[in-house]
Formats: structure tokens, C-alpha cells, sequence
């Protein structure tokens, strides 16, 4: 599959990614949101109404991006729009995470992997989920409502609704 350019179709949404990524990304507390919030508008595929994203913020194909109202986006977080990547209403992404829906192929042994391509596969995740500090979460992957990841996971599988995750890779740990 061929990867999208990181920054859409046209020549204007390259100049607002370029902006957004080496100066908006930047501007500290509430006039930076309002700011990445205005411009995210355009860039984004959508962003709902009370969606709150920090500083730092990473964005690999952002018309590849679905973010419902009042999800939390903090600080120093990458998200991979390349196989689309929607994350629903009241989600929490604790900071540092990365989400990705792009990876390299790997299973020609004897073909160097830069050569082998990449793999792309849309992540999911529900409403109201809380992932915590540093999370990974790898291509393919649904996160459903509820669900709570514990820092420093990585998620390589289906997490059902109401349920803790946590580990690597992560596994269940309760019902919640």
C-alpha cells in the first residue's frame, strides 16, 4: 500500500502542516489549544467540539484523523493518521503515547525490510477509554468503550469494552 503524504493533497494544507508543526505545536497552554484547534479544523479529517490538544503533538497524515468531542491529546504524542485513526468522545491518550496505523513489512527474510514496504491498518478507539503515560498502540488495533490501558503498554490487540489492559504486550487484568 502506498503511503499518503503526510500533509494531504494541496500545496496550502502543506504550508498549514509546516506551520502547525514548527510553530503552533509549540505555543503553550490555553492560546496554543485555541490556536491548533482552529488549524486542526482544516487539517484534521475532524475534530469535535471540546477536543483539547497540548503541546508537542505529532502528526503523521492528519486528514487520515477523526477526534470526537472532548477527547484529551496531551502533551508529546504522535498520532498516525496513514490508516486512519479515529478515537471517540471523552477518551483520555495519556502523554508521550503513540499510536500508530503504519508499520514496516517484515516477512521476506531475504529482503532487507526497508525494502519490503509498509503496512497500514486503522486504529479504533472507543469512547470514554483512558490510556495511560507512554502507550503504544500498534496498527489494526480496536480499543472499545470503557476500557482503561495502563502506562507503558503496548496494545497489539483487541481490548473489549469495560476492561484494564496493561503489560507488553498488553493482557487483561479485570473487568472494571
Amino acid at each position: 500500500m502506498k503511503i499518503p503524504h503526510p500533509y494531504g493533497n494541496t500545496f496550502s494544507n502543506l504550508i498549514l502542516w509546516l506551520i502547525y508543526t514548527h510553530l503552533l505545536s509549540k505555543i503553550p497552554y490555553s492560546p496554543g489549544v485555541k490556536i491548533r484547534n482552529i488549524v486542526l479544523k482544516r487539517l484534521l479529517k475532524h475534530i469535535g467540539a471540546g477536543t483539547y490538544i497540548s503541546t508537542g503533538v505529532r502528526l503523521l497524515y492528519p486528514k487520515g484523523i477523526i477526534l470526537g468531542d472532548n477527547v484529551g491529546i496531551p502533551r508529546d504524542i504522535t498520532l498516525d493518521g496513514r490508516g486512519d485513526l479515529q478515537i471517540d468522545d471523552d477518551t483520555m491518550i495519556g502523554f508521550e503515547s503513540i499510536i500508530l496505523t503504519a508499520t514496516h513489512i517484515s516477512k521476506d527474510k531475504d529482503t532487507p525490510i526497508r525494502k519490503q514496504g509498509m503496512f497500514c491498518a486503522p486504529v479504533k478507539i472507543g469512547k470514554n477509554v483512558w490510556t495511560g503515560a507512554r502507550v503504544i498502540i500498534l496498527p489494526g488495533v480496536t480499543i472499545s468503550d470503557g476500557a482503561i490501558i495502563a502506562a507503558n503498554s503496548v496494545v497489539d490487540k483487541d481490548v473489549p469494552s469495560n476492561t484494564v489492559y496493561g503489560g507488553v504486550p498488553a493482557r487483561f487484568i479485570r473487568h472494571r
